[in-house]
């Protein structure tokens, strides 16, 4: 059957006919029916698809393990009694290997960023201090371990 065309095959052609010849047609056995066969090589083809870019989604998305989280709050301190911590919103900035980043911070004074393995310095602003000039500082550098998250406050210290 291979190498030639016939407008209506006379037979069922057999499976290795299918598989190791190019026909215009192939045989549906579900349907009974002769069927373009480029029809099913591209819906073949399309779970492939699905499968390869939802592997190369999910690899490029994931975490890299060396990375480590580092989160914490930016804070007014200080000021009149009873002088607890206040949540501000505004930036932080993260500084360490490779990485200086402006995180913002929105109402509820949480900051949280993935970032490499190392050092890191924290220093931010917020329009409640200094008019959004005054700078606010961490406690400390920031040991950020692979896997792990690590907690950094920065204060906004009022006098």
């Amino acid at each position: 059957m291979c190498g030639h065309h016939e407008e209506q095959p006379t037979e069922q052609p057999t499976e290795l006919d299918a598989l190791s010849c190019w026909r215009e047609d192939a045989w549906n056995r579900a349907t009974g029916a002769f069927r373009p066969r480029g029809v099913r090589i591209s819906l073949i083809g399309l779970p492939l698809a699905a499968v390869f870019l939802a592997g190369f989604t999910s690899a490029c998305s994931a975490q890299n393990p060396a990375d480590g989280t580092l989160t914490g709050h930016l804070y007014g301190v200080g000021g009149p009694a009873p002088g607890l911590p206040r949540p501000w919103p505004g930036t932080v900035t993260v500084t360490g290997p490779g990485v200086h980043r402006d995180v913002p911070v929105g109402a509820s004074a949480t900051y949280s960023v993935t970032v490499p393995a190392g050092r890191y310095t924290l220093v931010g602003h917020s329009p409640l201090y200094g008019s959004g000039t005054g700078l606010c500082q961490a406690t400390g550098v920031a040991m950020v371990t692979s896997g792990h998250t690590t907690k950094a406050d920065v204060l906004c210290q009022m006098s």
